[in-house]
Order: C-alpha cells, then structure tokens, then sequence
C-alpha cells in the first residue's frame, strides 16, 4: 500500500497519502459518465467522488485525534478506493478508549450531514446516494445522504468496520481481551456470510462487501491471537544472546566478512559510551557502492535503532519493531546490551516450542 502512495502532506501532524489507484477510480469515472451523459455530469460526477471521500478522510481524521489523545500514534491516512485507512502504531485495549474511538467515526459523518443540512439542506433535502447527481441540489441531497449512509454502515457489527469494535469494547467490559475478540469476530463473520449469499442472488456489491468483512475479521482475530501469545513470552527466551558487536571505528570490510561467513545479519555497534548504532543488512550491501569498503561503520550504522529492556515481552519486541519499521531490535539492561532479537527469532522460538510441544504428546 505505501509504495505506491503519493505523500501529499500533513493533517495534525499525521501523514497524508493517495494512492494511485484512488486517481485510476477518477478516471474511470470520468470516462464512463463522460460516454453516457457528457462532459458537464462527468465533471459533476468526480466532484462528488472526491466530495464523498473528503468526508471519508474527515472521519479517519476523527479516530486518528482520538488515538492521540489516548496516547496512540496515528502513522498515516491512506485514501484507497474503497475508502480511507487510518495506519496507527496501536489499537487502545481499554474497553471504553476503543468504544470511544471507534464510535467517533460514525458520529462525525452525522455531524458533516447535519452541517450539510443546515447550511443547504432546505434548498436540497436529502436524496439517496446517488453517485452520479445532475444538478448541484441532487449533489448535495446525494452527499448528505451517503454520509448518513457511511455512519449507519460503520456500525455493522464486523471488522473491520467500527461498529465491530464498539462491539468488542462492550464485550471486553465483563470478559478478557482475546475472548471478547473471538466472540466480536464470530458474529461478524456470520454477518458477513449473510451479506455474500443474500449479495449473490440481489447485489453482487454486498456480496464483495461481505467477503471483504469475513477476511478483516479472521484478520483482527489473528492479530489479536499473536499478541496475546508474545505477551506470555519474555524477551529472553528468543533473543540470540551470541552475536558480534563491531566498534565505531571498525571498516566496512570487516562487518562483510561476518556478514558473508557468518550468521549475523544485522550488527550492534558498540563504542566507549555504548550502543551508538545497529548496522543491518541493507546498509551494508547499500554502503559497498556508495562509500567502499574503508569507510569506517560509524558513517553507515543506522543510529535511530529501536531498542526494549531486557524485561520486555516479545510483544512489545513485535510492536517495536512494527513503528519503528526495524529488521531487528536491541535488548537492553542498564545501558548494556544483552542480546539482539528479529522476526526470525521470533518465528524460530515458536517452531522450537512447537516441536517440543510435539515431543512431549
């Protein structure tokens, strides 16, 4: 999704993005209603589209400050053709934070149609969602009904939409986390089932819609799964305590030959004062080019290296890694590092836990 995303800015401090197929749905657009209806609805018709998706941004923008402020990172707001995408570092787990969160989407698309109706809505009304208006009253009318539409389609109770949320939040209230989770992603998925069956025989955009739920759903669940297990796991049980720290002053040739003969991909860089960077994979094959084999690693490392405390779960290992878009991370005790961990690691202790697990049976 990111690599072909066009950066266009910032919003509160959040990214902004478009990606391109956003613009190939415009043209396509255009070009349809252009054939049948002529230049003047075309023109009116991708107004509406992009009308229609500044609302969409508005609502992420909506769950994005409320992560702020519950000290969650929103990353970026992605508009897709489908829809926008808000990218944040963490869903809340607190029960009433993710309600709140999530039922701010749909609050804000009633608050745009009110507004909407205040201001031209008895010149206009309020029309169905007509994605192609002829007239600037039926744009309005069509844009204030679709955003009623978004806000009652966003409490469906199914991921990923915000409704199946809400309905976890209300859950997680009596019951743990990752049950609560498996019972919101049950109920969502036999809501999605029923929108692809009734969608095959009447609507064939509800039954696309339903497998798209049925998929975000199993998503969240696994997700939710994965942390739940890291969470039980410390750091220490996967971390490779055996790896090869290089000095600052140490040249480029040197960490090749580990890299070629070795089994270290990514390398602490450690100096008098202590970790001073991690040299990985990419900088060395990037650097061979660029600067030679001389240059000294302390010009190559990557000095924003994640690092987490020796005490940490593999789940803050796995989160670390995720908003710090790292290969690997450094374990730390005291300013001392302890070991190196990365989703190889990660991905090896739990085939060994599961092997053992086979053993024993």
């Amino acid at each position: 999704m990111m690599r072909w995303s066009l950066n266009i800015g910032k919003i509160f401090g959040i990214n902004f993005r478009i990606h391109f197929t956003f613009f190939l749905l415009l043209i396509v657009i255009f070009a349809w209603v252009l054939n049948e209806r002529g230049l003047n609805e075309a023109m009116l018709a991708v107004l509406f589209i992009c009308a229609v998706f500044v609302c969409i941004v508005i609502h992420e923008i909506g769950h994005s400050l409320f992560a702020k402020r519950f000290g969650k990172n929103p990353k970026s707001i992605t508009l897709l053709p489908i829809g926008g995408v808000a990218s944040i570092e963490e869903m809340p787990e607190k029960p009433l934070q993710e309600i709140t969160m999530a039922i701010v989407g749909p609050i804000t698309n009633l608050i745009i149609a009110g507004l909407l109706y205040i201001i031209v809505g008895r010149w206009s009304g309020i029309g169905v969602a007509n994605l192609f208006p002829d007239s600037a009253q039926t744009f309005f009318a069509s844009l204030i009904g679709v955003n009623i539409i978004l806000a009652i389609f966003n409490l469906i109770p199914a991921f990923p939409m915000d409704g199946g949320r809400v309905l976890r939040g209300l859950l997680a209230i009596k019951m743990e986390y990752l049950r609560a989770t498996t019972i919101a992603v049950a109920i969502g998925q036999a809501i999605s089932i029923f929108f692809v069956f009734f969608g095959l025989f009447y609507n064939p955009l509800l039954a696309l819609i339903g497998i798209f739920l049925y998929i975000g759903a199993g998503s969240e669940r696994q997700q939710v799964v994965l942390h739940s297990l890291l969470n039980k796991v410390p750091v220490s049980e996967a971390m490779a305590t055996e790896f090869l720290a290089l000095r600052p002053e140490a040249p480029l040739s040197e960490a090749l030959e580990h890299f070629h003969h070795g089994c270290h991909q990514d390398f602490p860089v450690i100096g008098d004062s202590g970790l001073e960077g991690v040299l990985t994979r990419g900088r060395i094959l990037a650097s061979i080019h660029e600067k030679g084999l001389s240059v000294p690693v302390s010009e190559v490392m990557d000095r924003d290296f994640a690092t987490v405390e020796s005490d940490s779960s593999l789940d803050e290992v796995y989160k670390a890694l995720a908003a710090n878009r790292k290969n690997s991370v450094a374990v730390i005790d005291n300013g001392r590092v302890m070991g190196i961990v990365c989703m190889d690691d990660i991905s090896r202790y739990f085939m060994i836990r599961a092997a053992m697990q086979k053993m024993e049976v």
